[in-house]
């Protein structure tokens, strides 16, 4: 079937540090590609830990990838540096060794009603400050209400999202179908169902993979692909663990 855009697909989830940075070098190779107009970008859920608590019960990321993960004291040390440094690169303040760990499912069901209002990127991009620059914990939902309605969504639809399970099987759906791809790790930045940027990626290689997947789609809107290729980058795991 044939698409009036090219699609890119993201997966992604909000306590991924590398996410953040990924979104920051994707927009910024997409403001430098002539045919962004023809680009649609759709945001999928991915949860690296959905036994996490929830209702602004979340804990220190420290406690968190120490007790629960296991990572040693100087390897988390090693990861807040250099993830500083990426972050200072795209102009973001890390404030990564304050943040909060916290379930990430009613953000990604607040993601998915501001999708239905052409409002996902700008939720996305409020909850990435909550978690990485703020130290907010993203599960309370006076934080998810207060950024919800910073967009221009109503308060009482927001209220009613939390308080039921609206989009809570779609995202499970995006989260099996990352699964059937083959995708383990976060942020996996899919280009026309054909190539896949995983992880920590810079501006240039979006800017490739962009004009790449896009001169192939202007020669067939209707290909269905069934091998993907992949280039992998520092990214997070399943078990909450990220690259180093």
């Amino acid at each position: 079937m044939n698409s009036e855009k090219m699609k890119v697909e993201v997966w992604t989830d909000i306590m991924c540090p590398y996410c953040y940075l990924g979104k920051v070098h994707y927009e910024k190779a997409l403001e430098q590609f002539p045919h962004s107009d023809q680009v649609e970008l759709e945001w999928k859920a991915f949860q690296l830990n959905p036994t996490l608590p929830n209702k602004g019960e979340g804990t220190s990321i420290i406690e968190y990838l120490e007790k629960s993960v296991g990572v040693s004291e100087e390897n988390i040390k090693q990861m807040l540096v250099q993830i500083e440094a990426l972050a200072k690169e795209c102009g973001i303040t890390s404030n990564l060794e304050n943040s909060v760990a916290a379930n990430t499912l009613d953000a990604h069901r607040l993601v998915k009603l501001a999708a239905t209002k052409g409002l996902a990127s700008e939720v996305m991009l409020l909850l990435s400050k909550a978690y990485f620059e703020e130290a907010k914990d993203y599960s309370d939902y006076n934080v998810l209400i207060k950024i919800g309605t910073s967009v221009g969504l109503k308060e009482k639809e927001v209220e009613e999202l939390l308080h039921s399970d609206i989009y809570a099987y779609e995202v499970k759906q995006d989260i099996q179908e990352a699964a059937n791809l083959g995708f383990d790790t976060v942020p996996t930045f899919l280009f026309n169902r054909k190539y896949a940027l995983v992880g920590s990626q810079p501006v240039g290689a979006f800017l490739k993979k962009l004009q790449k997947s896009f001169d192939e789609w202007q020669k067939d809107k209707s290909i269905a692909h069934t091998n993907i290729e992949t280039t992998k980058g520092l990214s997070c795991y399943e078990d909450g663990t990220c690259d180093l």
